[in-house]
Parts: C-alpha cells; structure tokens; sequence
C-alpha cells in the first residue's frame, strides 16, 4: 500500500499550531512507528503516544526529551538511560549548591563592604566636627590651629636679642669680623613657645626656625622626641636644646649647639658662629652679587644702592684673613 502524506499546507499550520509530533512528519501505513491519517486529522505514532504521558496529544519538551533518549524505539527507557538521568541531575544539584555558596559568600562581602563603608562615614563626620576651615587652611575648631599631617613640621621663628637701647644691636666690624659688644641671646615670643610645647607634647614635628641677613634660613629640627621634658618654665628637647622662660617672663630663651652655625653657614656676629669660627663677609658671594649689578647697567646712584644690597657673611675659620 502507498505512503500517505498530509498536504503541505495542512501539516504546516499541524506544526505551528503543536498538535503534531513534529518528529516523525512522515505517514505510512505502520502502525508501529509512524503517524497515521484518519479522515484528514494527524495522529501520534505508537512511539509518540508511548511518551505522551498526559495523554494530551503533544509531546511538551520533557515527554519529546524522554522520547529522543530511546533510540532503539522500545517505548521506555532503560534502567542505563534513568541512570545517566539521575547522575546528570545529581550533578546539576551539586552546580546549584557550589552556585549558592558563592552566591551567599559574595553577599557576605557586599554587606561587609557596606558596614565599613557606614564606619569610615562615621569616624569622618566624628572628626569633622573637631575641625574647620579658615580660608584655604583646615584647623582646629576648639584650639583654632592648623591641622597637619606628620610629614608637614610646623616652624616657629626665633631671633637674636641684644642686650641694647630699644632692642638696637650694637654690633660692629672688627677687623673683618663682625663683633657684639653687648650681651644677646636667643629668643622665641611666649606665646609661640607655649604653643610649640603643647605641639611637641602631642608628638607633632615641630622645627625651630631663623632667618638671616641675607633672606636664608636654618631649620633644627626639635619634635617629636622621645627624651623630651616639657614644662611652662623650662623644656628640653632631644637634640640638647633648651627653652627657658624668661626672669620677667615675657618669653622664652633658647640655648644649644645645635643653635649654632658651622663653616660656611650664614652668620650675623660671632656669636651665632661654633667654636673656633668668626663670623665674616662672605668675598665670594659678594663678588658675584656686585657682578650682577654691574649687568643690570643702573645709573651711578641705583648701581650703588644695589651694591649696598650685598650683604653676605658667613661662618669662617679664625685664621682667615679678613
């Protein structure tokens, strides 16, 4: 007997609408494997319906599963086929489960991240409250001083006072040294000296600072320090500095040697010179100062005025001539 087949438009619109067991789309008259024709209406081989386990007509996506894994066409699955079914959805159980763990541990790590996250916001508003902002500088909202960091050393400038009518020095050239025949000492405001103890207590860097004659500058630098001892009446640093309150304590006195300038530093009087040096004009800085003036070509009495800016002295050996 001749093979049958549903006309082209009628198995197609089968197809689309899923009433037809899309695998088998070829009927002949066996009944065991293939689909049959009754009075023009498509129907499931023996094989399909072995596998329609609703009876609804239509293999769904699990019963067409089923169906492909018997390849031998029994019409049910051997016990090798449920054993590589149950082994393949153990381990897919096992996927799912190593899946969640990691699920659970990243939500562990976010709630985590979100806890420290609220503490740094804490502690920041926490500090903020201690500080605020003057001008460009951040300081101190209870003690109104700057706030710094450990790499920033807070200066405090200290000068030469000489034992003379209104604080005049009374300082002369002496044969090519610079001599003070008044007492002097080395003095910083009480004002600064008290709060430059307070700092130094609170292990802040703290530099002793002096500037010269010739607009340059020394640092010594005295904080923090571990064999400090600090008091409003007398306090000594590490390096062997010492800062004294003053007999009618309007400030405090600085002493040490590492007050003192060495060879070659920058000098105002033999005084602020260590032992065995005289403080004396600096020839050669002045030469090439006074060079200078000469290329910048001024009339006679500016050319003067910057030759008279030329002021150099430094810290020279005794036996240097003058």
């Amino acid at each position: 007997m001749a093979k049958q087949t549903l006309p082209v438009t009628q198995l197609m619109a089968s197809i689309e609408s899923g009433d037809a067991d899309t695998a088998h789309s070829t009927v002949s008259d066996s009944e065991s494997s293939k689909t049959t024709v009754k009075a023009g209406i498509y129907e499931m081989s023996r094989l399909s319906q072995a596998y329609d386990l609703n009876g609804d007509g239509v293999l769904d996506a699990a019963e067409r599963a089923m169906k492909d894994m018997d390849t031998t066409g029994r019409g049910y699955l051997t016990n090798e086929k449920v054993y590589q079914l149950m082994n393949e959805h153990l381990e897919m159980q096992k996927s799912l489960f190593r899946f969640k763990k990691v699920v659970i541990g990243l939500a562990v790590f976010v709630a985590l991240l979100t806890l420290s996250n609220l503490g740094t916001s804490f502690a920041a508003a926490y500090l903020a409250k201690d500080t605020a902002t003057n001008d460009t500088v951040l300081v101190d909202a209870k003690s109104n001083e700057a706030v710094s960091t450990q790499t920033t050393a807070d200066n405090f400038d200290y000068t030469r006072a000489y034992d003379g009518t209104e604080g005049r020095r009374l300082c002369s050239k002496e044969n090519g040294a610079y001599t003070c025949t008044t007492a002097s000492w080395l003095k910083i405001p009480l004002d600064e000296g008290v709060r430059m103890i307070e700092k130094c207590k609170k292990g802040k860097t703290v530099d002793l600072r002096r500037t010269w004659h010739d607009k340059s500058e020394t640092v010594v630098p005295i904080c923090p320090t571990t064999k400090g001892t600090f008091s409003q009446i007398e306090s000594r640093f590490g390096n062997g500095i010492v800062m004294t309150l003053s007999d009618d304590g309007k400030f405090y006195e600085l002493a040490g040697d590492q007050l003192t300038q060495n060879l070659a530093d920058a000098c105002d009087a033999n005084v602020d010179c260590g032992t065995g040096l005289t403080c004396k004009d600096n020839l050669q800085a002045i030469d090439a100062c006074k060079r200078r003036c000469d290329r910048l070509r001024f009339g006679p009495q500016r050319l003067q005025g910057c030759y008279d800016g030329c002021d150099f002295r430094s810290c020279q050996a005794s036996t240097t001539e003058g």
